[in-house]
């Protein structure tokens, strides 16, 4: 038997008996008591109102782990553990929200399902691969609750690239619209692919998407936000652009670099990339543009960078 339809008949009883009640008061409270059990054994609580849109556009920074570099790693991206000093990468995640609407950029480390399940161990650990190792404490989902968000809240979803550091919670926002490039798309799914995981968002496979085909896509029409394309380090791989009220620009380099001496030593990128002239013509696409419109680039795994940002629930607007 259902738990409906035993729901059903314990109301049916209770009606019954409150006819015998006398006086209205017991008889409300007898009601609501009904109405509140209902939804208990149901698994329907009250609907959760939506978060209000801001009046000028917002960035939020997330916490979505910290990864361990060994020496090997960090000398790949051709500069030294001296010349980088601190050698962890933070991982971090970043939710815009917008008076039309929120894109959510990156995605962590360690599906949250999983640091849900290892809580009780200090967190959730995860070897990317030989040469990184990563911790998560805290889930995506539990830091946009703190800020009054639920994944169905998130209009729009896009990655700067797909390695597993970057897309481990993308199956949350199977329900958004995914903004991706063709090239990246068809990377995700590429038999023995061995720099992704699929499992993290094979539920995107056939949800709603928009293709992004050109170098630049306006996500919210009013050239506040803007996707750039930045290929090399995957084939889609891509950078974001914000216009902040108060803040001014910023961008959000994605894997563009890793450590800042790459980009300020002028350092070639690293051997591994998808492709390492596309990188380099990248990089130096995307110099000149922060040159020409004055921004300032956010290296996302450069730890000093992160820890001194403003993190959720404070946010830039």
């Amino acid at each position: 038997m259902g738990q409906d339809t035993m729901v059903g008949r314990n109301c049916s009883t209770l009606r019954v008996s409150a006819t015998h009640l006398k006086g209205g008061t017991m008889l409300k409270k007898l009601i609501v008591g009904m109405l509140v059990l209902g939804s208990s054994v149901s698994g329907q609580g009250p609907s959760r109102a939506k978060p209000s849109s801001p009046e000028s556009l917002r960035l939020y920074v997330l916490e979505c782990g910290m990864l361990t570099i060994s020496t090997e790693g960090v000398t790949r991206y051709h500069v030294t553990p001296a010349e980088v000093g601190e050698a962890r990468m933070p991982v971090p995640c970043f939710l815009v929200a917008h008076p039309n609407g929120t894109l959510m950029w990156d995605v962590g480390v360690i599906p949250d399902e999983i640091v849900e399940k290892q809580a009780s161990a200090g967190g959730a650990r995860y070897d990317v691969n030989s040469t990184a190792a990563a911790l998560v404490k805290r889930t995506l989902k539990s830091q946009l609750e703190e800020i009054g968000y639920a994944p169905a809240d998130i209009t729009y979803v896009a990655i700067s690239h797909a390695h597993k550091d970057h897309s481990a919670n993308l199956n949350l926002f199977a329900g958004s619209t995914w903004l991706v490039t063709p090239a990246e798309r068809e990377f995700m799914w590429k038999p023995g692919n061995e720099r992704v995981e699929p499992s993290f968002y094979n539920k995107l496979e056939k949800s709603k998407s928009i293709s992004i085909e050109k170098d630049e896509y306006d996500v919210f029409g009013d050239g506040t936000v803007l996707i750039k394309a930045a290929p090399g380090h995957t084939p889609g791989h891509q950078v974001l652009v914000l216009r902040l009220a108060s803040t001014g620009r910023v961008m959000l380099g994605g894997d563009l670099y890793h450590y800042p001496p790459e980009r300020t030593l002028h350092r070639a990128p690293p051997d591994n990339e998808f492709n390492v002239q596309q990188s380099a013509a990248s990089r130096s696409a995307i110099e000149a543009y922060l040159t020409k419109t004055k921004t300032p680039i956010w290296i996302q795994h450069d730890f000093k960078t992160i820890a001194n940002l403003k993190q959720s629930p404070a946010y830039y607007d």
